[in-house]
């Protein structure tokens, strides 16, 4: 670890996700604040955001992306005769990242639940947030890799299930996270891979947090992380899906630091210096010059702390696992994540989901331990040694295929859902089909199903049903959380299938 300390729990504590609602319009510069006023040529994209407040409570923002440097920020109209003006998010001050990666305007405001907002004549609407979920989609993994998409153009599996998912009409969305493939290529230069705690067998014996720091936004890289890669791999392919409902955003590997965090934090990041926010406005950390590459990941590195999502019959726990390593539990982080195992026994109260990018339990082939080792080593370090009985479902992505994983009728797991599946190029292991497997010490019934989609749920008191749609919106699976009581899967051929 030569000259550097352990990070500490307080040193990696920094801001997780939030939930948001992006609209994606086309209104054009704004050039005097006035909520009438018509920019000029200038795209937008707009979005709501449920985010920690303070004293445990959640705050509300909406968040404006102008496509060009230097605008004015708008105002909003609410649909209760409101007027708010949207405040500046200023860009990162330290040269992570600059206005030449990122030549856009970023505009918030702290908004109320129920009202829906607008801005330059109509041209930019934002619906009204309800905390209240009933119907649930859940995408995860759906950039798109440059060999599949050249040039600028979207993930044509990710566009088509966002249209699709557009046309339902959810009230949340959940999205397990890696929404930048494009501007993230393993390799920065050459044999130059950058940090990505241990995936791809990268990372050494402490899955690199203790291993030479490469970093594609270190002082002379030749791709840092920028605005082209985020509008077309997210912001333009989803531009009918954002609108729809409020999202919850994971943050996946491909967002560390070392890829496409910085952009993550500016757009998704939860925290702000408006007035009521619980968390400032945070950003990642200096990455080193590649020419001298630090000689640790620590200083380097940002962690956030997990925090609870109250949305009415359920209660959503949001942990950012982008740091934990699929094949080792070797580093200093893995006492992180048992402390945040800790936080969720002391918080859950009610009907609780887990979600985070990479899973606690995903099988892939019988040759290779079970992902991820990281948070199944925590999680078995914690105090209690399990999740806590008010958690009955964990969700992730990840692993680019979907797969469901239910434990023994005796167990006191909760099933493990993965859905990686929705654009991205996908996995070959594990096969289609159904098995029965020995996951972290314990039997588990699942299906793996090798096709792009969605998972569309209906929450009600304490259960849910939901479905696996593809990109023609044909069922491909039906799941269920009752079938475990009843001795079946999770989720099950759809008839016909």
């Amino acid at each position: 670890m030569g000259a550097h300390n352990p990070p500490s729990v307080q040193a990696l504590k920094r801001p997780l996700l939030y939930l948001a609602t992006v609209i994606t319009l086309t209104a054009a510069g704004c050039s005097d604040g006035d909520s009438s006023s018509k920019p000029d040529a200038v795209e937008a994209y707009a979005y709501s955001m449920l985010a920690p407040g303070q004293n445990g409570s959640t705050i509300i923002y909406a968040r404006i992306v102008l496509d060009a440097a230097s605008q004015t920020c708008p105002k909003l109209t609410g649909s209760d005769g409101s007027t708010l003006t949207t405040r500046l998010r200023p860009m990162y001050p330290d040269g992570v990242t600059t206005s030449a990666s990122f030549p856009v305007t970023v505009c918030e405001a702290v908004i109320t639940e129920g009202v829906s907002y607008s801005a330059f004549k109509n041209t930019v609407k934002i619906n009204a947030v309800t905390l209240a979920a009933s119907t649930v989609q859940v995408y995860g993994d759906s950039g798109c890799e440059t060999a599949d998409c050249p040039g600028v153009t979207p993930s044509s599996q990710f566009q088509a299930l966002a249209n699709l998912g557009a046309r339902q009409s959810p009230d949340l969305i959940l999205h397990m996270g890696d929404y930048n493939y494009r501007g993230t290529a393993g390799a920065i230069t050459g044999n130059t891979y950058a940090y990505d705690a241990g995936d791809g067998g990268f990372g050494g014996a402490s899955c690199g947090l203790q291993e030479t720091y490469y970093s594609q936004n270190a002082q002379n890289s030749p791709r840092p992380d920028s605005w082209p890669n985020w509008q077309a791999d997210f912001f333009d392919a989803a531009q009918n899906l954002l609108p729809t409902a409020p999202w919850v955003f994971a943050r996946g590997n491909h967002e560390l630091c070392s890829r496409a965090g910085p952009g993550w934090f500016y757009f998704m990041g939860p925290g702000s210096s408006l007035p009521g926010a619980g968390q400032a406005q945070m950003q990642c950390p200096h990455q080193g010059d590649l020419n001298a590459p630090p000689a640790t990941a620590e200083p380097h590195i940002t962690m956030i702390p997990p925090y609870m999502l109250s949305l009415g019959t359920v209660d959503v726990w949001v942990m950012d696992t982008a740091n934990a390593c699929d094949a080792l539990a070797t580093n200093a982080l893995t006492a992180q994540y048992q402390a945040q195992y800790e936080q969720l026994a002391n918080r859950a109260k009610n009907v609780t989901w887990v979600m985070g990018h990479r899973p606690i339990w995903g099988f892939t082939t019988s040759d290779e331990p079970t992902v991820n080792q990281m948070l199944q080593t925590a999680l078995a370090n914690s105090e209690e040694g399990e999740l806590p009985p008010q958690v009955q479902l964990s969700l992730a992505g990840h692993m680019h295929i979907f797969e469901s994983l239910s434990f023994l009728q005796n167990s006191t797991r909760p099933p493990q859902l993965v859905i990686g599946n929705s654009g991205v190029s996908l996995n070959d292991q594990p096969a289609n089909g159904d098995f029965t497997v020995t996951v972290d010490a314990q039997q588990a019934s699942g299906n793996a199903l090798q096709a792009f989609g969605f998972l569309v749920m209906s929450v009600g008191s304490g259960a849910w049903s939901g479905e696996i749609r593809g990109t023609t919106d044909t069922i491909l699976l039906n799941c269920d959380s009752g079938n475990i009581a009843n001795g079946q899967r999770l989720c099950l051929p759809a008839p016909g299938e």
